[in-house]
């Protein structure tokens, strides 16, 4: 794209010329992955609190607290490019289904006891895995949609202007 466009992944989305369904949709998937976001910081400090300092590992209770918190990010920015429309909400949503595949990887292995483990691997099933996988569906959906409309751009950006006369074909 050249020049400014309509187009522009950070405009706002009174600039752009999506269909009112599909911001609607950008909302609410904005409001489920911000909620999220508040609800992890609240499972983050219950966490920073209950945690034991040591286990195995020094500092126990700052890596899992700090790596809910990266959670927390990643989750906040795919909230926040959702809200502005913005194509780049890929990315965020990727990194969120990456950390919570580690992290679900993560809280079973490294169960001390088999009622943890219990615990970790039905909280992976029910909730990271899945939440994962649809994070990874909506950057995939928005990837595809984003690469329709770079081809439709792409695709009237070499019509012939419906302003301008239309010389005739010139015979021999």
């Amino acid at each position: 794209m050249t020049g400014e466009s309509a187009h522009h992944p950070t405009a706002s989305p009174e600039d752009r010329d999506l269909p009112i369904g599909l911001q609607r949709r950008a909302r609410r998937l904005a409001w489920v992955y911000l909620i999220v976001a508040v609800g992890l910081i609240v499972w983050t400090v219950f966490l920073a609190l209950s945690l034991p300092k040591e286990n195995i590992e020094h500092h126990y209770r700052l890596t899992w607290a700090g790596f809910d918190l990266i959670e927390v990010l990643a989750i906040y920015l795919t909230a926040h490019m959702a809200f502005r429309l913005d194509a780049r909400v890929v990315f965020p949503a990727t990194v969120v289904a990456t950390l919570l595949v580690a992290d679900a990887w993560f809280d079973v292995t490294t169960s001390a006891t088999a009622q943890a483990a219990t615990g970790a691997l039905i909280l992976a099933l029910a909730v990271e895995l899945p939440a994962a996988a649809f994070s990874l569906y909506v950057a995939y959906r928005v990837g595809r949609r984003v690469r329709e409309l770079a081809q439709l751009e792409h695709l009237t950006a070499h019509l012939p202007d419906s302003t301008s006369p239309v010389e005739p074909p010139r015979g021999r």
